[in-house]
């Protein structure tokens, strides 16, 4: 590359020169010559001290890290013969969880004859998603495991 785009130190632009001439311009001042911009055409490098620049960039990266918030799938497990206080407590559990943005899959166990009786697993689901529609939404439709370990399963996601 025999030009680059000069950026200097106080980041205001200085145009565009040879390479030899910037390297010269950045040892003159006792400071490094990075390139910032590689892709540009012509390349973009700053005058800095590269050890200023090195410590900006963890910085950065690390305030981006903080921001972040990794989603985790909260298990809430639930039987059809719920008493009112336990659904209340679930409820309100996983409204903290979905508030903190992360996702439930509620699994609705079914035991013994209950089986019979699916249609009151699945009004118990639509009651679930009606007292939550407000800050969640199912993905999917409920899943229906009738062999092994009978269960009904719904993933709800914060809106």
């Amino acid at each position: 590359m025999p030009y680059v785009r000069v950026v200097g130190p106080d980041k205001k632009p200085i145009g565009v020169l040879p390479t030899r001439e910037a390297l010269n311009m950045a040892w003159r001042q006792g400071l490094d010559l990075v390139m910032l911009a590689p892709q540009s055409d012509p390349p973009v490098c700053g005058i800095v001290d590269f050890g200023r620049y090195l410590y900006e960039q963890k910085v950065k990266q690390r305030e981006s890290k903080r921001k972040q918030h990794s989603t985790q799938v909260r298990d809430m497990r639930m039987k059809m013969k719920i008493d009112t206080h336990d659904y209340n407590v679930k409820l309100r559990k996983m409204r903290e969880f979905l508030e903190q943005r992360d996702r439930i899959r509620v699994t609705l166990i079914i035991r013994g004859r209950e089986v019979v009786h699916k249609d009151l697993a699945f009004k118990l689901l639509e009651r679930l998603k009606a007292d939550l529609d407000k800050i969640a939404r199912p993905e999917g439709k409920p899943r229906v495991q009738l062999e092994g370990r009978k269960s009904i399963q719904i993933m709800l996601v914060p809106k």
